[in-house]
């Protein structure tokens, strides 16, 4: 069944077919890109939206949703025909441009079919490690979605039983879609992996070459952005900013289409706000309204698939208005009055234009999230990292010692950035001096939003912060590149030879570490699943209902909440604990676990548990937790009914049906 492929062939349609709307010029391949990510925003909104409204993910939603996505890229076509031919028959491609992406796209299928439920002859799934750590979580929110009868919001969060799901969910319900549609759970999360990291470095690309007007520049970004960073295990002498591709775009799903849409809202507030010629007056004579409206809109719809994405871009956006609108003022306070007031209707158009949806959109959504936030959340945390906020908590702060306890801050802080970035850290002062005017006035909410992001904890874990970051990382990155640039054309004017020399041992400064960090991530591809654990969640699906309650152990990567979409009492703690779950409300349900695998048959009709497992992952929670199963309570033939008696790798495997007091023995 084809059903997916017409799915994403309409996806990327619509999104080409509302690109021919924009005033913007793109190039071709620029616009493949774009298309992407915006054809795809809507068309996951709409299928969501319409499952809400019928209570399911069915091959009929599916369907309507190809039909609406593809009268509407008709309606779109008709309306701009004249710029779609003229675009048509100027259609140029830059052979060199070209071979740069053909080689950034065989890196990306070698990292997901290598990395991501990489399959042995033996049927065993095998990932990266920070995949491996990180996916069995995704998989049990797609195939929870898949194998279940029906589909409602907030949707049912699949790790920790009675609990909402207000984790950003699109794009695992997007690989839902692509399964329902025909394809298999590998494909459906390696095709959209593949489209979605593609258009994030597609669009970094053409970014950087906006800012600079250099292709070297955007090709020299992406590069560095992909190979910079540390590996892991460097904690304890002070390193935490890791290889992006290691940290965040191989194992966190929702922020490679986050980051995709926040690029492709960095280009059109570039190209609204800056790119426009001005006419005598100094004002400009082409105001993209609908450029700044569709970046509010995309903006807006980015909480459920990516929060820190949506942190991130509505932040700058907000910040860069205000400064674009400040610099209006402040270079037009002496001209005429009418000049004056024509000035600020366009700046107050310019807030309208991105707020209005920004906030219509958004403001549900942020709603729904907050009501699963815990006190963990938007915390001040000084210093990025746990003993950075202990030591700058801890000082002192009085009147006397408060001057003494800030240098001390910053110098603290600052050393934590010098390490971390290492030669970045020095090249980014002098990449700023040498870009221009209206680069380093975009620069300068990245700026902001890295202070921000260094006071304040908007998750339980600091590391999270980590998402915040990349995005000022990546303009550090683009000017970092500029400076090198320079260095090397400095050099060149003196020494041709030598100018080559400092380019090849600049970029390899950049970029050493995160080929280790690449190497490191080679050498660490551990077992996600065997193929029996396969099989158990296959026997699963098939024997038992799509809403039943499973008590199974914590582990991350337990086979049945992964890949059956069943409900169980309680998953990994560290994902709830992230996630915004209470500390002390996992705490408990932990215990109760316990007590049911002791034989408490009360709680487990309590928690209205339906099925029991008890093996290898079940074992090993018991002797993590300091226990033992009582195993004679699940041989109560009025209580438990045995459904599966395997003995896999060694290893005894059980799943009971339990009665409830009112079935018959």
């Amino acid at each position: 069944m084809l059903l997916w492929f017409f799915f994403i062939v309409v996806s990327c349609l619509l999104g080409l077919s509302i690109s021919f709307l924009l005033d913007i010029r793109f190039s071709a391949l620029e616009r493949a890109f774009f298309a992407i990510v915006l054809g795809h925003v809507i068309s996951i909104w709409l299928v969501f939206l319409l499952a809400c409204i019928s209570g399911a993910i069915s091959f009929g939603i599916i369907l309507l949703c190809i039909v609406i996505c593809a009268l509407l890229s008709a309606i779109f076509l008709i309306a701009t025909r004249k710029r779609f031919a003229a675009n048509l028959f100027d259609f140029k491609l830059d052979i060199y441009t070209l071979t740069f992406f053909a080689f950034i796209l065989l890196y990306l299928l070698f990292m997901n079919l290598y990395g991501v439920l990489s399959p042995d002859e033996a049927g065993n799934l095998y990932a990266l490690h920070t995949v491996w750590a990180d996916y069995p979580f995704h998989t049990s929110v797609i195939t929870s979605f898949v194998y279940s009868d029906s589909f409602t919001f907030p949707p049912i969060y699949p790790q920790f039983l009675h609990t909402e799901m207000h984790y950003p969910f699109l794009l695992d319900f997007y690989s839902a879609v692509l399964m329902k549609a025909g394809l298999g759970l590998r494909g459906a999360i390696i095709i959209p992996n593949i489209l979605f990291q593609s258009a994030l470095f597609g669009l970094f690309f053409f970014f950087a070459y906006r800012l600079t007007s250099l292709k070297k520049v955007g090709a020299l970004a992406v590069v560095i952005f992909i190979f910079s960073g540390y590996p892991p295990d460097l904690q304890s002498v002070g390193i935490h900013f890791l290889n992006p591709m290691y940290a965040v775009i191989m194992p966190q799903r929702t922020a490679m289409l986050g980051m995709a849409i926040s690029f492709a809202v960095y280009i059109l507030l570039y190209e609204a706000l800056f790119q426009k010629e001005e006419s005598e007056g100094g004002i400009k004579s082409e105001l993209q309204y609908k450029e700044l409206f569709l970046a509010g809109a995309l903006i807006g719809l980015l909480p459920y698939i990516h929060a820190h994405s949506f942190m991130a871009t509505a932040f700058v956006s907000v910040v860069l208005i205000s400064i674009v609108v400040l610099k209006d003022l402040l270079e037009n306070r002496f001209n005429q009055k009418g000049t004056r007031k024509i000035l600020c209707m366009r700046d107050l158009k310019f807030f309208i234009c991105v707020c209005t949806p920004l906030i219509l959109l958004s403001l549900p959504q942020i709603l729904c999230i907050r009501t699963g936030v815990t006190e963990n959340f938007f915390v001040f945390f000084p210093g990025w990292t746990e003993q950075n906020s202990s030591l700058i908590l801890g000082a002192d702060w009085s009147l006397f010692g408060a001057i003494s306890s800030s240098a001390k801050s910053i110098l603290l802080v600052l050393k934590l950035w010098v390490l971390n970035l290492g030669i970045l850290f020095f090249l980014l002062p002098l990449g700023f001096l040498k870009s221009t005017r209206n680069v380093r006035t975009f620069y300068l909410p990245f700026l902001l939003l890295f202070v921000l992001a260094n006071l304040v904890k908007f998750q339980p874990w600091y590391f999270d912060n980590y998402k915040l970051f990349l995005h000022w990382y990546a303009l550090t990155v683009i000017l970092v590149t500029v400076a090198i640039f320079w260095l090397c054309e400095s050099v060149r004017e003196k020494r041709r030879p030598i100018g080559a020399l400092v380019l090849v041992v600049l970029v390899i400064s950049c970029t050493l570490f995160g080929f280790v960090a690449h190497a490191r991530m080679m050498d660490m591809n551990y077992r996600m699943w065997s193929g029996e654990e396969i099989q158990v969640a296959e026997w699963v699906r098939d024997n038992t209902e799509s809403n039943s309650v499973f008590l199974t152990g914590s582990a991350h990567n337990h086979p049945i909440p992964s890949l059956s979409g069943r409900q169980r009492v309680m998953g990994y703690e560290g994902w709830l604990w992230s996630h915004g779950i209470n500390w002390m409300r996992i705490n408990e349900r932990k215990r109760d676990e316990i007590e049911m695998y002791k034989g408490n048959y009360t709680l487990i009709n309590e928690y209205g548990v339906d099925y029991v497992c008890v093996g290898p992952y079940e074992r090993a929670f018991a002797r993590d937790n300091h226990f033992v199963i009582f195993y004679s309570a699940f041989e109560d033939l009025v209580r438990f009914d045995l459904k599966l008696d395997e003995v896999i790798e060694g290893e005894s495997w059980r799943i009971y049906k339990v009665k409830t007091p009112s079935t018959p023995a």
